[in-house]
């Protein structure tokens, strides 16, 4: 079943309208109830000339408000562009510029960052800033429910930035039907139906919050909880407050949460069922009593992705495993053109209806990742003969720290702007907590204070993409006989030990 995620909303409102839907710490909200003030805002959006195909940026916080307008959006078959908070205006910028949105809903810290700069943007139509913009779109009268020619499965629906592994952030473009098939892989995997309740503590502008969370709520028919951030000091609280039976996290979040584990609750007793995250974490697993699911996904899939099969231990599944394909997913292993057999490593590529469209206005980009439908993911893996998938590492030099996807070249491009700096490799280096920390080496014939450097950054980058360890070096880079730098000779060279600490500054 093709549906699109329109059709998915519709459906779930009919069949279960008085099923509670929308919680937060404030209220609940029905199926029906929010269809009703989605419908509403829809006619706020549809004042403002959003149209089907018109592509809409939402500068939102992460709410239950957030994601009627997301609904909204897709009600009127236009193109959600989510802006993530705590860009700088400068990253707002630039996707505000990229993407060719024409209308513009936002409210601080977004607003604020970009309310300076639109009139760099002639293409803007519409711009509504403010604390109350939700409340002002939700006046209008509700819209109709109406069929949208030409509207199906594979049109675009949304558009969500994520670091490549060079440059700019990319956007990718994903159909109408990446919301319900990630939904259904999801809940048929984990069994999640009417009584669960799932616990979203990650932003609503990545595909975790804007694709997936959604997807299995409306799919399960399942209560979907929304707080603002991940707190670890109020986690197991919110938790317990809203009943919280099914989440996400990232190994980085599940480490913080065991270092304040005697602010949780006793093992087993919590109503979390189930933790999905990267890795295995058997401590987790033991101090909490809460069963750990493992998935491989990126947002170029659709948000849909491996996972692993519920019961699924280590000490029965080699090293790295990470689950089998979800409903209507194919997974390969290739070298190149080659489709490699069980066993041999090589690139992990996936293949389903709802995969990606391509990157947008980026053609070459796209014709590197997405290739014969397959997208092509930059990670090493090895199926066994069974299908089961193992990672192995990152082909891409990409840092994932706490979550967040950094590219280096991006951080590079920026601290290359600095008078001072002649070169700069940023890398990543293990980390206990947050997996990975930003590390730079920057080369400079002039002394460099590294907590001016980071300063300089904060100014122009988002405050996780801010290096924690700077070395700054006299002499310039080591070259392969290419002219480029040896990044391995380099990253392999450097010692966070010996490095300038921006976290032991701040202690």
């Amino acid at each position: 079943m093709n549906e699109t995620s329109r059709d998915l909303w519709r459906r779930r409102v009919t069949l279960t309208p008085d099923r509670p839907f929308l919680v937060d710490e404030r209220r609940t909200r029905t199926f029906a109830e929010a269809d009703a003030e989605a419908r509403r805002i829809a006619g706020g959006l549809a004042a403002l000339g959003v149209a089907q195909g018109t592509r809409v940026l939402v500068g939102l916080n992460t709410t239950t408000e957030t994601v009627l307008v997301h609904q909204a959006v897709r009600e009127l078959g236009a193109v959600l562009v989510p802006l993530l908070p705590g860009l700088t205006a400068d990253e707002l910028e630039y996707q505000v510029g990229h993407s060719g949105g024409t209308v513009l809903v936002a409210e601080d810290p977004v607003a604020a960052e970009l309310a300076p700069r639109l009139g760099a943007h002639p293409q803007l139509e519409q711009v509504l800033l403010g604390d109350d913009v939700i409340a002002r779109l939700a006046e209008a009268d509700p819209v109709a429910i109406v069929d949208l020619p030409g509207y199906d499965d594979r049109s675009p629906a949304q558009i969500l930035y994520t670091s490549g592994s060079t440059g700019r952030p990319k956007g990718v473009v994903l159909p109408a039907g990446a919301l319900p098939s990630t939904g259904r892989g999801y809940a048929e995997r984990f069994a999640l139906g009417p009584e669960d309740n799932y616990f979203l503590p990650l932003t609503l502008a990545h595909a975790a919050g804007a694709v997936t969370a959604q997807g299995i709520a409306l799919h399960a028919g399942c209560r979907l909880t929304v707080v603002d951030r991940f707190s670890p000091s109020n986690f197991w609280r919110q938790v317990a407050a809203t009943g919280g039976t099914f989440s996400i996290l990232f190994p980085a979040q599940l480490n913080l949460l065991l270092m304040l584990e005697e602010q949780g609750p006793a093992r087993g007793e919590t109503p979390l069922r189930t933790v999905l995250t990267h890795t295995w974490h058997e401590p987790f697993r033991e101090r909490f009593g809460v069963e750990i699911g493992l998935t491989w996904g990126m947002t170029e899939t659709g948000a849909t992705s491996v996972l692993s099969v519920p019961g699924d231990r280590p000490d029965d599944l080699p090293e790295g495993y990470v689950g089998v394909p979800a409903h209507g997913v194919e997974v390969a292993i290739m070298e190149g053109a080659r489709r490699l057999g069980p066993g041999e490593v090589g690139e992990i590529a996936l293949r389903h209806r709802h995969v990606m469209l391509g990157y947008h206005d980026d053609p070459a980009a796209t014709a590197q990742a997405l290739v014969d439908g397959w997208v092509r993911s930059g990670d090493l893996g090895v199926l066994d003969e069974r299908g089961r998938l193992r990672y192995v590492g990152r082909i891409k030099s990409m840092i994932k720290r706490s979550g967040e996807n950094i590219s280096p070249e991006e951080v590079e491009s920026v601290l290359a702007e600095h008078p001072d700096v002649a070169e700069a490799l940023v890398f990543g280096v293990p980390d206990p907590v947050r997996t990975q920390e930003v590390a730079v080496a920057v080369v400079s014939e002039r002394p460099i204070d590294p907590q001016a450097l980071c300063e300089f950054a904060a100014a122009r980058v988002a405050r996780w993409k801010i290096p924690r360890f700077v070395t700054v070096l006299e002499r310039p880079f080591p070259r392969l006989p290419n002219g480029k730098i040896d990044r391995s000779s380099v990253i392999g060279a450097a010692d966070a030990g010996s490095a300038w600490d921006r976290e032991g500054v701040l202690a």
